[in-house]
């Protein structure tokens, strides 16, 4: 039973990152493709975290880089050194 249910919770975490990625090829805005590319990141990390025999410490490098990457986009954004759609 066990095992099913870590089967169903990998499906939909795949399905979860099809849309995501999904969105970011169609967001309209740029604002909508970060959003996407970190929140693709959320679902890489959860899939790290739900098996036990990957690294843990892979998992929080990648939420750290995410978060970092996020935090610089938006503040050239709000500078409006990036392009806007």
């Amino acid at each position: 039973m066990t095992a099913a249910i870590h089967t169903l919770s990998l499906a939909l975490l795949g399905l979860a990152a099809v849309l995501v990625l999904v969105r970011a090829w169609r967001g309209p805005t740029v604002f909508d493709r970060v959003l996407a590319i970190d929140t693709l990141t959320l679902v890489v990390v959860a899939t790290l975290l739900a098996h036990p025999d990957l690294h843990i410490d892979a998992a929080f490098s990648l939420a750290l880089f995410a978060f970092v990457t996020t935090v610089l986009i938006g503040y050239f954004l709000g500078k409006g050194e990036f392009p806007h759609e």
